[in-house]
């Protein structure tokens, strides 16, 4: 586990320490009653059979917020790489059964809980990444709907969409792959999607952000803006010495010198998925451009494999990565400029906003016995200034 202790071993204090971000209290004292449940789930596209213990435990945590505040005002967030390798792939392919059973997991604890569901796209769910990707999601859009999912935002579509929860909170989808894909995706002349440049799709989202008004902008997409894991080109001696571990976390096997040409390369920018290429960086700086016209409450992604949470200290104030949907495939995270939090832990976030306008995060592990436990908490609003 590399939690907030292990932050401090490995870059010298997170708390307190001059320039670090003071850590915000852990539960909203005094915030009155609860008005509405978001969950938030990643990287889930390779549950187990026949019962995946993660989407189990969210079913039942889900269905009893349901039976507490009523199924509008509790939400589910697949933040995508629903179905892992390479996304739906096409009916009567020897792998769709498999697609299917992956994506279907995911489905049935959404429909156990009652709550409201989303499913973003991820890089995978655009076929990893090939040339047929634009294809691939919009299979998948069609195989949420009939399953009584929304997908947002649907068909490949950059977005931004809206949804509201509660009183206080308002919901923004995005898809981030579209920046990334190298292949065909919906443009001006070959979609219905709303906005479809990069200028028509930032100036969409700071609209989109500024009609929320006096509630809080939650961001949703797969892709994070910051982050201390792999995809952030973050490595330690560990992952030069023992690369494989990457696939596995048990697979200790060490290859000196030569276990360090991945890493380096992906330092390098090789891949489009990593912060250091120059697509990623073209996106984020798209996006920002969108968000600085009414910075976010929080960015909410997943695409690393654990948990994080990240003070933004400026567009958006909070960055959380939640994609540590499967018990068996997570990466590490070390500390970066405003971390608060940081595990290689199986689990999914959870925010709790309240009457008073108040909202807590929640960083939840799945234990052994598959019960959710919590590893982290912090008021996010009201707890310090903006």
């Amino acid at each position: 586990m590399i939690a907030w202790l292990g932050c401090i071993t490995a870059a010298g204090p997170a708390f307190g320490a001059e320039g670090t971000p003071a850590p915000p209290p852990p539960h909203c004292e005094g915030a009155g009653a609860l008005d509405a449940t978001l969950f938030l789930v990643g990287d889930a596209g390779a549950p187990r059979a026949p019962l995946e213990p993660l989407l189990d435990a969210l079913a039942g945590e889900a269905s009893a917020r349901v039976a507490m505040l009523g199924g509008d005002r509790v939400a589910i967030a697949l933040l995508g790489d629903n179905v892992y390798p390479s996304g739906l792939r096409a009916p009567g392919h020897e792998e769709r059964p498999e697609d299917e059973r992956r994506l279907g997991a995911q489905l049935a604890a959404l429909h156990r809980s009652g709550a409201r569901s989303f499913a973003l796209s991820g890089n995978h769910d655009w076929s990893n990444g090939e040339a047929d990707g634009w294809e691939a999601v919009r299979r998948q859009t069609l195989f949420v709907a009939e399953h009584g999912v929304s997908e947002m935002p649907p068909d490949g579509c950059a977005g931004p969409v809206s949804a509201t929860l509660g009183a206080h909170l308002e919901l923004v989808f995005l898809d981030t792959q579209w920046w990334l894909h190298d292949g065909p995706r919906p443009g001006k002349t070959t979609s219905g999607c709303a906005a479809t440049g990069e200028a028509d799709i930032e100036r969409a989202l700071g609209t989109a952000l500024r009609d929320a008004g006096e509630r809080h902008a939650i961001v949703l997409a797969h892709h994070p803006l910051r982050t201390g894991g792999p995809h952030g080109g973050k490595f330690g001696w560990k992952e030069h010495v023992f690369p494989l571990r990457e696939l596995s976390p048990w697979l200790w096997i060490p290859i000196p010198l030569l276990g360090s040409i991945l890493p380096v390369a992906r330092m390098l920018g090789v891949s489009a998925q990593d912060f250091p290429s120059n697509a990623y960086q073209a996106m984020i700086a798209s996006i920002e451009r969108g968000l600085a016209v009414a910075p976010p409450l929080v960015f909410a992604a997943g695409h690393e494999h654990g948990l994080q949470l990240i003070r933004g200290g400026g567009s958006p104030r909070f960055h959380v990565v939640s994609g540590a949907g499967s018990l068996t495939n997570l990466t590490w995270a070390y500390p970066v400029e405003g971390t608060l939090f940081a595990a290689a832990e199986p689990g999914y976030g959870r925010l709790d906003a309240f009457a008073d306008g108040a909202v807590e995060l929640t960083l939840e592990e799945i234990a052994g016995n598959g019960a959710p436990r919590e590893i982290f908490a912090a008021c996010l609003v009201g707890a310090f200034p903006p």
